[in-house]
């Protein structure tokens, strides 16, 4: 029997590593996990986990099928190309049933307002899903736990080593986080990730 799919649905696919230093693909891999998170935060939007969503990195699936299997309506891909200080990120909404392109953005800008690119993109998606947001869903969607973009950055390539369960390379992880707390001792999160590690 075949469900229907509600329309306010999501995945959010892994961003492709568009820079010239495959190393950066923790970057891409970050920002797509960013809004992933960030549209969970919104009412009656059902996204697809992360697991699910990542399970799909570097096949090149079939847009209906990916829908069909996530049991989502749309999904969100794009490509991150990150060069020095300067980050482009791209985004597009497809729907699913017919790959029908719903919407496409660029979004340039220097690597130390990325928080505000992700927090474009975030609403951007949600605006075109038509998804109301109310009372406190108007405040920011993105919440990165700090405002130091190195700390970030840190957090997000000891996060790749993490997600993919890299025993032989933790002891960088907790030194990435080691240095992100010392660049902000705040930084709860670089805290919890440190955690899980050890």
């Amino acid at each position: 029997i075949k469900t229907s799919v509600g329309e306010k649905s999501i995945a959010v696919l892994p961003f492709v590593n568009m820079s010239a230093d495959k190393d950066n693909e923790y970057f891409s891999d970050g920002i797509s996990e960013e809004i992933l998170n960030a549209l969970t935060k919104v009412e009656d939007l059902k996204v697809a986990g992360r697991t699910s969503s990542f399970f799909f990195k570097g096949k090149n699936e079939n847009l209906t099928k990916i829908g069909e299997t996530l049991g989502v309506a749309h999904v969100l891909e794009g490509s991150v190309r990150k060069q020095g200080e300067k980050v482009r990120i791209t985004a597009q909404l497809i729907r699913t049933k017919d790959g029908f392109h719903l919407w496409s953005e660029t979004y340039d800008g220097d690597l130390k307002d990325v928080f505000a690119l992700q927090e474009n993109i975030a609403q951007a998606i949600t605006g075109k899903l038509q998804v109301i947001l109310q009372g406190n869903q108007k405040t920011s969607l993105v919440k990165t736990g700090t405002s130091n973009t190195e700390a970030y950055s840190l957090y997000l390539q000891a996060t790749a080593i993490f997600n993919r369960r890299e025993g032989a390379r933790f002891a960088d992880a907790i030194d990435m986080l080691n240095k992100a707390i010392a660049l902000d001792p705040g930084y709860a999160r670089a805290h919890s990730r440190l955690a899980a590690l050890h």
